[in-house]
């Protein structure tokens, strides 16, 4: 985000002529460096690199000012939708029509800058209804020029109409403001506050003139011309809590005691004050000083992404105290960085500043201390985990005292207390990341699958564990789309397909490639979803659902006879077990075309979406898709999962590969193949990848022994050595004259691979070498001539 801001940032600048194009072509150069820095590890010299960008965009444009968000389109609609639904506004009702149409046509983008003044508007339109309570002729004056534009308002028929008073508003608005402030100057005066009678006392001809000055106006304009002597007023009495509330805030935090002490010499210099010119003065000090604390402190881009690093580091030392330091870091950049979009109190601008330089001096310090760990911290370390793996030993035998008769429990806990063994070993081995990690995993699966047992003891027959629990919601899943295809179902729907496609998924399941699983459950979902849709010609539409405005968005176009008139359409939605969703009624062009879109909170599955125009009905469906678990923060896979889930496609591919190819040579041993396959499966299952590989090279050895295809008329030889295809044989020809032949090559997917053209002699001997390059795994090499079919198998280690 840092590199991205730097490069908009200088780009915006050269577009608004602040920046020469050398200059520009400079930082983007130096940007790049970052970027490379980054990239490598060089921490240090990235964020060295970034601050001096920084300091060079700030130095082209000083008075810069934090561009208004520009709001995209789905903000744009949920402003719409916010616009809509408000209730007691002062829109009237084509104004609030005319809002919906803009959101119904999905046009709100056009009017971006008209929303954002109407929401303005509305927002000062509600100062205005609420503080103007007071019977003073100030108040009143303002409340009765107020009164009269607010029914000019509600009369309005237009939204370009409504926005023509904004100008007289904005004075209103205003001059509103700037009343309170007068009301807390007059109360701080009027007080009976002893310890603020000197200051009060020092204020009071000041505001005495003012209000003398104020006591003729006639118009709010009038009030906004001493907007400056108003708020000079409120500066003065402001600035003694303002400091005060600032000194005791940085002592509480531990802020540089120099900071302290300068602020505490301006608070003594107030109480010290003669005149309200003097006090101005400290005021104007004040503001400078807090100035100048922004100013010396890193950008908030450049600090939050060197506190990130920062974070990493600890994280991978254990290092929990400066974690804890850094948390709260980026907890301040964070807050910083949100109220940089708002409008903030004054005092809360003042705190956090003090607390980012703070936190923009302790980085280096952290830094330093993280990279000065000796001997001695790894121990601290290597202690701390070792800790964390006793207190969770201790829970699984605890657990195992409660729980040892539900099922699959001392097996879950066994296997639990072998893998922490592993991760001890890991730290003997001097590895406290992966030891940290694992201990880490074992205790998020152990809070699972517990968790788990407690909810539902005996909810599965063989027991918990991570891998059962992912299986209980698949099989969720499963049967909600059976009833989904049963509930709509139609007589086109391929059911054996279907079906197949399932068990596919459950077989997958079974040996823990859930990682195959879930495309495959997007591709029944897929099958689904075009299998039930039902069309008819006079209507076309494209139906989808935005799950972050919570909007489904439809268009498309109905066949006319006649373009003379607009009609009504009916849309109902029904969820995956037939009840109604939502409906909608809407109308098209004259020309039939048609677009929509409605707010409809909906949760994750298949919806089936209805549209009904004249006696036509189309049906489309919706597939909303759960919230991706998996985000770029998600730690890879481990290495034992890739390798069991390379391990079970491997599985697959040879039930596949002896399907395809198996033939009587499989059903005449399956007494040896069965068994095997059985054991690869249970293997897989319990993620044994030792026995599972060894039972897969089994699997290949009886392949490639029992499954060749002979032939009395015909004999096919095929092996690979050192990288090059050996192919010998002979076929039973009745005529003696050389012919072309053949040899196709499958891998395990049962997947043609290559094609092979070979010529044999006149008495149908072959033999021929050929440079080939396959991967490990098991081939077969099939010879067709003429009626006659021949195979051999091979294998690649």
């Amino acid at each position: 985000p840092a590199i991205e801001t730097a490069l908009a940032t200088t780009k915006s600048l050269v577009s608004a002529s602040k920046l020469d194009s050398e200059a520009a072509n400079k930082i983007d150069k130096q940007t790049a460096g970052v970027a490379f820095y980054a990239s490598i590890g060089d921490t240090k010299s990235a964020v060295k690199e970034l601050s001096d960008i920084y300091v060079s965009l700030v130095n082209a444009d000083p008075q810069k000012s934090i561009p208004q968000k520009q709001l995209n389109y789905e903000e744009l609609n949920q402003l719409l939708l916010n616009l809509m639904t408000k209730s007691n506004s002062i829109m009237s009702r084509p104004v609030k029509e005319e809002i919906g149409f803009i959101f119904a046509r999905g046009t709100g983008p056009v009017y971006s800058d008209d929303l954002t003044d109407l929401v303005n508007l509305l927002t000062e339109a509600r100062l205005l209804d609420t503080t103007l309570k007071k019977e003073d002729n100030l108040s009143r004056l303002i409340r009765t020029e107020w009164g009269s534009l607010r029914e000019s308002l509600l009369a309005k028929e237009t939204l370009a109409k409504f926005l023509d008073t904004k100008p007289k508003i904005d004075k209103l608005y205003d001059a509103a403001l700037l009343l309170r402030n007068l009301d807390k100057v007059d109360k701080f005066v009027s007080s009976d506050d002893t310890q603020n009678s000197a200051l009060a006392k020092l204020i009071k001809p000041k505001l005495d003139s003012l209000m003398g000055q104020l006591a003729s106006a006639s118009t709010p304009s009038d009030i906004v011309d001493l907007q400056q002597d108003i708020i000079d007023m409120k500066n003065v009495i402001e600035i003694s809590s303002r400091i005060s509330s600032t000194i005791g805030f940085a002592k509480n935090n531990n802020v540089n005691p120099k900071i302290v002490d300068s602020f505490q010499e301006l608070l003594d210099k107030v109480k010290d004050a003669q005149t309200v010119d003097d006090i101005l003065k400290i005021v104007s000090d004040y503001d400078n000083s807090i100035k100048d604390l922004r100013e010396k402190r890193s950008p908030l881009s450049t600090l939050k992404f060197e506190y990130e690093k920062l974070k990493s580091k600890a994280e991978l030392q254990s290092d929990y105290e400066s974690l804890n330091t850094i948390n709260n870091a980026l907890k301040i950049i964070n807050t910083a960085i949100e109220i940089e979009k708002g409008n903030p109190t004054i005092n809360k601008i003042d705190k956090i500043e003090v607390l980012l330089n703070y936190y923009s001096t302790q980085s280096s310090v952290i830094g330093a201390k993280l990279d000065s760990y000796t001997k001695d911290a790894y121990k601290i370390r290597a202690s701390e985990i070792l800790q964390r793996a006793k207190s969770l030993e201790n829970l699984v035998s605890l657990g195992e005292r409660h729980n040892k008769f539900l099922p699959g429990y001392t097996d879950f806990t066994s296997n639990l207390k072998t893998r922490l063994d592993k991760a001890r070993n890991l730290v003997v081995q001097k590895d406290l990341d992966a030891a940290d990690t694992q201990i880490r995993d074992l205790f998020a699966e152990w809070q699972q699958v517990s968790g788990k047992y407690t909810e539902d003891p005996y909810g599965s027959e063989s027991g918990y564990s991570l891998d059962e629990i992912k299986r209980i919601e698949y099989r969720k899943k499963i049967n909600e789309l059976t009833d989904f295809v049963t509930t709509f179902y139609n007589p086109n729907f391929d059911s054996e397909k279907f079906i197949g496609m399932t068990d596919d998924l459950s077989q997958k399941l079974d040996v823990g490639n859930f990682e195959d699983a879930e495309k495959q459950l997007k591709e029944i979902r897929s099958f689904v979803s075009d299998q039930i849709e039902s069309g008819d010609k006079k209507i076309l539409f494209d139906i989808s659902y935005n799950p972050i405005s919570q909007t489904w968005v439809m268009n498309g176009a109905v066949d006319k006879d006649l373009f003379d008139k607009r009609e009504n359409l009916y849309v109902t939605i029904y969820d995956m077990k037939g009840n109604q969703h939502s409906t909608l009624k809407f109308s098209d062009t004259k020309d039939g075309d048609f677009y929509t879109q409605w707010f409809a909170p909906t949760d994750p599955g298949l919806y089936v979406v209805k549209l009904q125009w004249r006696n036509a009905i189309s049906s489309q469906i919706a597939d909303v898709a759960e919230k991706p678990t998996t985000t770029a923060k998600t730690p890879p896979p481990t290495k034992e999962y890739t390798q069991n889930v390379d391990l079970a496609r491997q599985y697959e591919n040879l039930q596949n590969f002896i399907k395809a190819f198996g033939g009587s040579g499989y059903s005449n041993n399956k007494a040896k193949f069965d068994p095997v396959i059985s054991g690869i499966k249970d293997s897989l299952h319990d993620k044994d990848s030792s026995s599972a590989k060894s039972k897969i090279k089994e699997l290949q050895s009886l392949i490639e022994r029992y499954m060749p295809t002979r032939s009395k008329a015909g004999v096919l030889d095929a092996y690979m050595n050192n990288g090059n295809l050996y192919l010998s044989g002979a076929l039973s020809k009745t005529v003696d004259f050389p012919e072309d032949v053949y040899v196709d090559i499958f891998d395990e997917s049962g997947q043609k691979i290559d094609e092979i053209y070979l010529k044999d002699n006149s008495a149908g001997h072959f033999n021929q070498v050929i440079p080939k390059s396959y991967g490990p795994g098991v081939y077969v090499a099939q010879l067709e001539y003429h009626d006659l079919i021949v195979s051999d198998f091979f294998r690649i280690e």
